[in-house]
């Protein structure tokens, strides 16, 4: 009864927060359901699930899981909330189930174990914290990662338990949990391949207090000990040589500075709940540059390891306190060590912190032998109560789309991103002048900021306040700014605007010339500028009916790409601009580059590149022969007849820059 309360308490809790939008990641993850139509037969549902492009993987298991909310775009983001929230309810019921075994498995009676797995879930599944996973829709890949190991690891303890009695079905069913467990956790997000460390931490943790014994170990060598090796030798391998990540304004030895900071940020939110924290923008944080810049780099460090030191000692007399540790730890393991990933983000506890209110809950159960139960049962109700209550005030913000955005703007002063996003909010609520200020006081804080610098440019311009000559010397002064990604980003802000409001040939002609002076300017110092600027030139020059001059620099910027997802998205962008003979002479030369490109750099499959490209092909010739008997037509008239040029569009060619 009282485990449903608390998942009842939950639902209340979450509700609120369902009427919010999307968000950040959510659209270029989404978007792809509409590419080709409705999703309506098989060969629409593989070639949507299977050419995914969020990490190594693709995430089949992940996409497919978006299917049961939506079969088109645009969608209403109400339903892929509510089955994110009811994805995080059931991994909390398959919490509290483990909690029990575990307890169960070490010794403890069956009121103890039920009492302890019921606080230690509440805990967990009422987190502040996790809001911004439950709620963020694109992180439905998190919970459905996290989904499958914990299935893994309750069935690896099902079986544990019945192996001195029934071995064969007991080697049976921890194999099966831990095989099909990785590879649909994985298929789901790729941190799900750390289910058999997670579970090797479990066992090593409780080492000293397991009623029964372990498996064999050879089969722990196989199953266990083999993939977490691999999982350490393929972190080994991520290393870059150079010690830089590209397009990272961080290198690897900055990154492992910074963790063990970003790690005790990650507890100290986790422990005490927080209403308001700094959302999906984390641009601002600062980076450790050395063991002392900034002065907690060194002491976070010596925490970290002081962390582990105790997650070992502590198995012998506090097993509980050590198996929170450990698995926190090994939680982290992908995403927060060589990968050149972004520092940080809140989602990343999601699975980590499983085990991390279980000794907690114990202490608490502990203190009825020195206090009454009255004072316990108070003391945990309100702990979950305040947890609970927090988590209900941060739903309701994210379920208000301007007040979150105005927000993670206070919060985050130091970001950029995140003083845009509260800029083009007020400019959404009919306040411009609000806008403008946000960024025009951001800028006095952070003077190199190319991103708001050009996003301040755009909302003028959006607003009929720029004159060329005011976009003129607004280029001149980003040659004294540093060109990282942001500054990329808001470029090809500046052009967007531009082809917005097109036809606009002086404004065109300016931001032209300001792109190639940016490229001479650098002279190939910054690899990604000189092949984007060529690239954003292309757009803003098929945008402006220029399509020999626009798949000149399209051709140029493929030389440097040698990708053919970019190559497909600039075939795109022309066929939606109506030029289907330089798409289709563009479209050749990517086929050309598709024959080259090594199967581990391409983003989806060869054979569906092959199919991509014929079909490609076809619609453009046909297109072609349309447009030659009706040439009156707009030009982009038949983008709605073959929606497969969009498909690539939704791509951000940055990434692969």
């Amino acid at each position: 009864m009282m485990l449903l309360f608390v998942v009842f308490l939950a639902f209340i809790s979450y509700a609120t927060g369902l009427s919010g939008p999307f968000l950040f990641d959510d659209i270029p993850s989404i978007k792809p359901l509409g590419a080709l139509g409705p999703i309506q037969n098989m060969e629409l549902f593989w070639a949507y699930v299977l050419d995914g492009f969020a990490g190594p993987t693709g995430r089949p298991i992940a996409l497919a899981s978006f299917l049961l909310d939506a079969r088109d775009w645009p969608a209403d983001p109400y339903s892929f909330k509510r089955t994110n929230l009811i994805l995080h309810l059931v991994n909390g019921l398959i919490l509290f189930a483990i909690i029990r075994t575990l307890l169960q498995s070490i010794g403890h009676d069956t009121r103890s174990s039920g009492w302890i797995a019921l606080m230690a879930m509440a805990l967990w599944l009422l987190n502040p914290f996790l809001v911004s996973t439950t709620l963020y829709v694109v992180q439905r890949m998190t919970q459905l990662a996290a989904l499958f190991v914990l299935l893994g690891i309750w069935g690896y303890l099902k079986g544990r338990l019945i192996l001195p009695t029934r071995p064969r079905l007991g080697y049976l069913l921890i194999t099966l949990s831990v095989v099909a467990g990785t590879i649909l956790a994985t298929y789901s997000k790729e941190n799900g391949a750390l289910l058999p460390l997670l579970i090797l931490s479990i066992e090593f943790a409780l080492a000293h207090h397991w009623i029964r014994p372990s498996p064999d170990w050879r089969w722990m060598a196989l199953y266990l000990w083999l993939p977490a090796f691999a999982i350490v030798f393929y972190l080994i391998s991520k290393i870059p040589a150079s010690g830089e990540f590209l397009h990272r304004d961080f290198n690897l030895m900055e990154r492992l500075w910074t963790q063990p900071r970003f790690i005790f940020d990650y507890l100290w939110h986790l422990f005490v709940p927080h209403i308001q924290t700094q959302g999906l923008y984390h641009d601002g944080r600062v980076i450790s540059t050395s063991w002392l810049t900034p002065w907690t780099t060194l002491p976070a460090a010596l925490g970290l390891a002081g962390l582990v030191i105790t997650g070992f000692w502590a198995r012998y007399r506090w097993p509980l306190l050590s198996l929170a540790i450990l698995f926190f730890l090994g939680g982290h393991l992908i995403e927060s060590t060589t990968i050149g990933l972004e520092l940080y983000f809140e989602h990343r506890n999601y699975l980590p912190a499983v085990f991390l209110f279980l000794p907690i809950a114990a202490g608490i159960w502990f203190l009825r032998t020195r206090l009454t139960s009255w004072v316990v049962l108070f003391m945990a109700l309100s702990l979950i109560g305040s947890y609970g209550l927090a988590t209900w005030q941060r739903a309701v913000l994210w379920g208000n789309e301007d007040q979150l955005m105005l927000t993670w703007g206070e919060t985050n002063p130091e970001s950029p991103r995140a003083q845009t996003v509260a800029a083009q909010t007020w400019i959404r609520m009919g306040y411009p002048d609000r806008a403008f200020s946000v960024l025009e006081s951001a800028i006095q804080r952070m003077p190199d900021s190319g991103l708001l610098i050009t996003n301040l440019l755009t909302l003028k311009m959006d607003q009929g306040r720029v004159t060329p000559q005011e976009l003129e010397e607004t280029l001149n002064k980003l040659l004294a700014k540093e060109f990282d990604a942001q500054m990329i980003k808001g470029l090809e802000h500046i052009v967007d605007t531009i082809n917005r409001s097109a036809p606009m040939p002086e404004y065109k002609a300016i931001m032209y010339d300001g792109l190639t002076n940016i490229r001479e300017h650098l002279q190939g110092r910054v690899s990604v500028v000189q092949r984007y600027t060529f690239y954003l030139q292309g757009k803003l020059l098929s945008e402006h009916d220029e399509p020999e001059r626009a798949y000149t620099h399209f051709s140029q910027a493929l030389d440097y790409y040698k990708s053919t997802e970019t190559g497909l998205n600039m075939v795109s962008r022309l066929a939606m601009d109506g030029h289907f003979a330089y798409a289709l002479k563009l479209l050749e030369k990517t086929r050309g580059i598709l024959k080259t490109e090594p199967d581990d750099q391409l983003k989806r499959r060869r054979d569906t590149y092959e199919t991509e490209i014929e079909r490609l092909r076809k619609n453009l010739v046909e297109d072609m022969a349309i447009d030659s008997q009706n040439h009156n037509q707009a030009p982009n008239h038949l983008t709605m007849r073959h929606p497969i040029y969009r498909i690539f569009t939704t791509l951000p060619t940055s990434k692969s820059a």
